[in-house]
């Protein structure tokens, strides 16, 4: 039997369930990291008197590093392993939060923000594949789900941490804290982490069976006399294959895309300040920056409930349409400390249920052939909207703009995306000459 088929039908043993426990805690701590400026920005910009064009690009440099990981640093693991350079990258995320923890200077801790997402952004395509490799079938939406759970739980995380120290030891702490976590992660990767079953069966390099053997053995699964033939790569796609054959779909799910990750790291990079700026407390900015993440915890888990029984393109436009209400709600009653705290929640709630969406409907939209390049690219077109709208924010407050407007200015564009989604997901009569491996999968 083929280890693939020795794996989805078999159950989850305790060494896969602790593959998967140890990928979630270090999305986890990289949410914390990436998310931790947000809670730091009121204190740095006090201490450093900063413009808030400047406190933008603070809060918009961890997720440039994040796209210059994802390009520069992420192939590498197809070359040395995903074990080493999920340690690698680690190891940089410490580094970068400590030294943010020392900055003197706008520019130092620029730069070390920069670090830190340069490390995250490596990590994260491996971190999927490892779940999915380790895990049956029938369980790896269910478990690929749960990972993403990560990213709002380490901004929970991240809330919670700055409500404890900042107010006793500073901003600085929070970074400490961060660059500790961090670094219990790479001891933990070290001891316990496995490398990739497909990796070392695609690289075949010396004592690989043995290797493949060992891990089968911890699965307490059959083990192997030979390694088996490793699965035929996909040809790779240009880009403009997408933009000739199915150029309407692209476009639109790009824009839903930019606009998704736009709202949320907006949203969860700025809403503690701007709350502070629009007469709240320090403390009650935190409770906003914090409920927005629990509200994105509990999105995420009503989306997956709810998806058991509702069409995914009903659930994902209505999702997108809540989003637009819940900005307008938060621009409507920002002054109102009770009101924004209920209006933040639902805000985390349902741009972080949109996202779910995108991510559940994106690849039935591309024949497989195509699939890989097709979602890639989309989720490439949406980082630019992560990377462009924390700045942007900052430089529109530079330029009187309130902290009102900036909520409402994503009203139509998010009910627009909504739009988008409806009109990508009609569903399409295959064309008479098409194969199957031509026509894209039915949507749910």
């Amino acid at each position: 039997m083929a280890v693939r088929d020795s794996i989805d039908r078999s159950g989850m043993s305790r060494f896969q369930i602790g593959v998967v426990a140890i990928c979630l805690v270090i999305n986890l701590v990289d949410g914390f990291d990436v998310l931790v400026m947000s809670f730091a920005a009121p204190g740095v910009a006090r201490e450093w008197a900063l413009t808030d064009s400047r406190v933008g690009v603070l809060l918009s440099s961890g997720l440039v590093g994040m796209a210059l990981g994802s390009a520069v640093l992420a192939p590498l693991a197809d070359r040395i392993g995903r074990r080493p350079l999920t340690l690698v990258c680690l190891t940089v995320c410490t580094a970068g939060m400590a030294l943010a923890g020392l900055s003197s200077g706008f520019a130092m801790l620029a730069g070390c923000r920069l670090l830190t997402g340069l490390g995250i952004g490596g990590m994260v395509a491996s971190l999927p594949v490892v779940i999915a490799e380790y895990t049956p079938q029938r369980l790896r939406g269910t478990m690929i789900a749960l990972y993403g759970m990560g990213l709002p739980l380490g901004g929970v995380l991240g809330g919670a941490v700055a409500k404890l120290v900042v107010t006793e030891y500073g901003w600085r702490a929070t970074f400490f804290v961060g660059a500790v976590l961090t670094l219990v992660m790479v001891l933990v990767v070290a001891a316990a982490m496995p490398e990739s079953l497909d990796y070392l069966i695609s690289r075949r390099r010396q004592g690989a069976l043995s290797k493949v053997n060992r891990l089968l053995d911890r699965m307490r699964l059959p083990t192997v006399d030979s390694l088996p033939d490793p699965e035929l790569g996909a040809r790779r796609v240009k880009v403009t294959a997408l933009l000739t054959r199915d150029a309407a779909r692209t476009v639109l799910l790009w824009i839903s895309y930019f606009v998704m990750m736009a709202g949320f790291y907006f949203a969860a990079s700025w809403t503690p300040l701007l709350l502070q700026q629009s007469g709240s407390s320090g403390e009650q900015g935190m409770n906003a920056g914090l409920l927005l993440n629990l509200g994105g915890i509990a999105g995420t888990l009503l989306f997956g409930l709810l998806a058991l029984k509702v069409r995914l393109r009903v659930l994902t436009v209505g999702c997108f349409v809540a989003a637009g209400i819940s900005y307008l709600a938060m621009s409507l009653f920002l002054s109102s400390a009770a009101a924004a705290l209920i209006a933040a929640v639902a805000v985390g709630m349902f741009i972080n249920a949109s996202g779910n969406g995108l991510n559940a409907i994106a690849p039935g939209l591309y024949a497989a052939p195509v699939r890989a390049t097709g979602v890639g690219w989309a989720m490439a077109f949406g980082r630019v909207g992560a990377l462009t709208a924390p700045a942007l924010a900052g430089l529109l407050l530079d330029n009187s703009w309130s902290p009102r407007s900036l909520f409402g200015l994503l009203v139509v564009p998010l009910v627009a995306a909504a739009v988008a989604v409806f009109v990508i997901t009609v569903p399409r009569r295959p064309a008479r000459t098409a194969t199957t491996a031509e026509t894209p999968a039915p949507l749910p």
